[in-house]
Formats: C-alpha cells, sequence, structure tokens
C-alpha cells in the first residue's frame, strides 16, 4: 500500500488524474476493452469532472462501472448512476459506456440476476478501481456488521451482492470483495485529517476496508488531501 498526502483536494486531483491518464493509454493500447470501476462520493465526483481534461486516451476503449448503487431507479437524482454520469458528462459518455446496476426495481432476485448478467465484464480483472472509505470503515456498499458483508468479504469468486446500509438509502448492491480486487491498480480517494483515525483502525482491526488497504492481492494506492 502506498500513501501519498497532498495539501488540497486540487492538487491531489492533478495529480490523480496523471496517474489515470498514464494507466489508461497504455491499457487502451494492449487492449480493446478496458474495465474501470468508479465509487460516488463528492471526492470522486468532483475528480471524474475533469475527466474530460484527459486529452490522449480513446474513451471509446473504455468501458465504466459502479462499484455499488442503491436500490432506486436509475432515474432518481440519488443514485450512483445518475451521479456518476452526470459527472462525467456528454463529451466522455459519448465515446465510453458506463453500465448500471438496477434494472428491475419490482423484483429484487430479478434486479440481481440481470445486474450480474450485465456486469459480468466487470467481475473479470479491471484495470482501475477507484474507492473511498467511510469512517466507520466501510468501502463499497460493504458495510461493517452485516450479514451480507461477512458473505460478501469470504466469497471465493467474485460477484455482484446484496447488502444493508445503516443510513437511507437502505438496500444496496456491491461488488464483493473478491471482485474489487480482481484489478490491477486500486485507488482510494480521500480526504480530511479524520480518516487519520480509521486508517490506523484499519490496521488494527478487521474492518471492510481493512481487506482491501492490507491486501497483496493488488497494487493499492492512497490518494489523501488534508
Amino acid at each position: 500500500m502506498i500513501v501519498k498526502k497532498f495539501e488540497n483536494s486540487t492538487v491531489l486531483e492533478d495529480n490523480l488524474l496523471s496517474l489515470i491518464e498514464v494507466n489508461l493509454r497504455i491499457e487502451t493500447k494492449s487492449s480493446n476493452e478496458v474495465k474501470v470501476l468508479l465509487s460516488c462520493g463528492a471526492s470522486s465526483l468532483s475528480l471524474y469532472k475533469r475527466f474530460k481534461e484527459i486529452s490522449k486516451v480513446d474513451w471509446s476503449n473504455v468501458k465504466f462501472g459502479l462499484v455499488d448503487e442503491k436500490w432506486i431507479d436509475n432515474q432518481s437524482k440519488e443514485t450512483n448512476f445518475y451521479n456518476i454520469s452526470e459527472a462525467l458528462g456528454e463529451i466522455i459518455l459519448q465515446k465510453a459506456s458506463i453500465t448500471p446496476m438496477i434494472y428491475d426495481i419490482k423484483d429484487e432476485k430479478n434486479n440481481l440476476s440481470l445486474s450480474k448478467l450485465s456486469n459480468s465484464v466487470f467481475l473479470k480483472e479491471k484495470s482501475i478501481v477507484l474507492l473511498e472509505m467511510g469512517l466507520d470503515g466501510h468501502t463499497a456498499s460493504l458495510f461493517p456488521n452485516t450479514v451480507q458483508t461477512e458473505n460478501a468479504l469470504s466469497e471465493i469468486y467474485p460477484d455482484i451482492s446484496l447488502n444493508i446500509a445503516p443510513f437511507p438509502i437502505k438496500k444496496r448492491l456491491t461488488h464483493n470483495l473478491k471482485s474489487l480486487l480482481n484489478s490491477k491498480k486500486i485507488i482510494f480517494n480521500i480526504s480530511g485529517k479524520e480518516n487519520e483515525d480509521i486508517l490506523n483502525r484499519a490496521n488494527k482491526e478487521l474492518l471492510p476496508v481493512s481487506y482491501i488497504l492490507n491486501t497483496l492481492s493488488s497494487e493499492v494506492e492512497i490518494f489523501w488531501s488534508l
């Protein structure tokens, strides 16, 4: 795990954009299908709005997926799909694609099957997974102290799981741990001095985020604005 600290979010974004551009340029030259999973927090959305500044990437080869999603209609302004799409903007999405996780809002079981089918490409190795983390030690929708999280952490194959958040909107879909780790590079985008405590706890306790921060199977970098 590599930790890079920056004096403010603008400097962080400048450096993170450069890293993403280099990685995507390398990947798009060697593959016709470059897969990137995106999380949806304020820091991440601010970063995605600047993706249009990355001018030397063939976005037509890039497929975006969601790290997790809320159990509401895709057209709702509260969904990760809506907010990430808005942040990426038309310039990027005229070429790149973004795949939702909600298909049947009335039938949870059917939706899970459809979501797994449409997102099956993202269960394979990704180029980049962009994550954030909560002060309770969650990342994606892997929340502490739920049975669903325990299952998602222990499953031996990449998959998409259901989970329950401790705050509204409670019903969630999320990539499990095995899927998140199935990436060439995992990047955490975090901000604020308060994250120091959760990073220290993650090295001492088995929080959901601990499994990713301490993995040896993927390259993990933390971009942290203080």
